[in-house]
């Protein structure tokens, strides 16, 4: 029997990992225990036996998952036939955690793929960037088209412009937020895909007390600026049902597209963008057109 040692750098645990004449791990010794022993002691009564492992063809999301159920500094590495190849250390872990994590985060700001770099080709990055780009603008094209359904009621209104772009901006601050945690979730293992309910149900009650509180003051400053309630009653509701509609679209959104494999980091943003605006526009149009009488004054 022969002793592989792994030994962890800096001032971590040490570990001595132990394989027989193939170098099949048989088990793994702990060197406290190795310095407190006996010399005569053999390994074979200090190692334990059967130790966990992972194999080399594991990916990311499956170690992340063994060192979030196991508090060990390390775990050490075999092949198919059980034979040692390596160590994995936990802090190695962490740090392509929080890599993967930080180009998720680039993704959803527009750099696409988290990857640009301005000494690649001019149209390479141009080619990018204008992929998604063209793609909002067919996207934008759809919201705006809300706003020609619903023209006569704006053309009465002038005021509710000032509030479109506050209450598209808003709402989609909100779900932009649903989505980095989402995402963050989503990569650190503590979400599966499938669980688009508790999700909802846990980004609706954030939604619900945030979008009380910004449709109220959104609401108080349409009521002062123009000195008319209903004004500040309709876009403070517009503004109250969008931010419920942003988070639960930020929050269950990554997860669908994760589930049919899709980047939830790249097509998440225009899917947001996009109904959040739509939805706005129509909240704050719609509900104008019912109480129009009410804010112009005309009977």
């Amino acid at each position: 029997m022969q002793t592989s040692t792994a030994i962890t750098t800096f001032y971590d645990v040490q570990y001595g990992y132990v394989c027989n004449e193939t170098n099949h791990l048989t088990g793994v010794l702990r060197l406290r225990d190795l310095l407190l022993a006996k010399r005569a002691t053999p390994i074979s009564a200090l190692m334990i036996r059967e130790p966990h492992s992972m194999r080399d063809t594991a990916t990311l999301d499956e170690v992340i998952a063994f060192f979030d159920g196991h508090h060990f500094i390390g775990v050490p590495v075999v092949d198919d036939a059980g034979r040692l190849r390596g160590v994995v250390q936990r802090a190695a872990v962490d740090g392509a955690r929080h890599d993967r994590h930080d180009r998720n985060f680039l993704k959803t700001q527009g750099i696409i793929g988290g990857e640009e770099i301005r000494t690649m080709p001019l149209l390479l990055r141009s080619r990018r960037r204008l992929a998604w780009l063209s793609i909002n603008i067919v996207l934008n094209v759809m919201a705006a088209s809300v706003i020609a359904v619903f023209q006569d009621t704006l053309s009465a209104v002038i005021a509710l412009a000032v509030f479109l772009p506050i209450i598209s901006d808003m709402s989609g601050c909100s779900g932009n937020q649903a989505v980095a945690v989402s995402l963050r979730e989503l990569s650190l293992g503590l979400v599966r895909a499938e669980e688009l309910f508790r999700v909802w149900r846990k980004e609706i009650a954030v939604g619900l007390l945030n979008g009380l509180a910004l449709g109220f003051l959104v609401g108080c400053v349409a009521m002062l600026w123009k000195g008319n309630p209903n004004l500040g009653l309709v876009v403070g509701l517009a503004l109250f049902l969008n931010t419920m509609v942003a988070v639960s679209i930020g929050g269950i959104v990554p997860l669908v597209l994760k589930r049919f494999n899709v980047d939830p980091a790249i097509a998440s943003g225009p899917i947001l963008t996009t109904v959040t605006d739509m939805c706005g526009f129509l909240f704050v149009l719609g509900i104008a057109s019912l109480m129009l009488k009410q804010l112009t004054g005309i009977s």
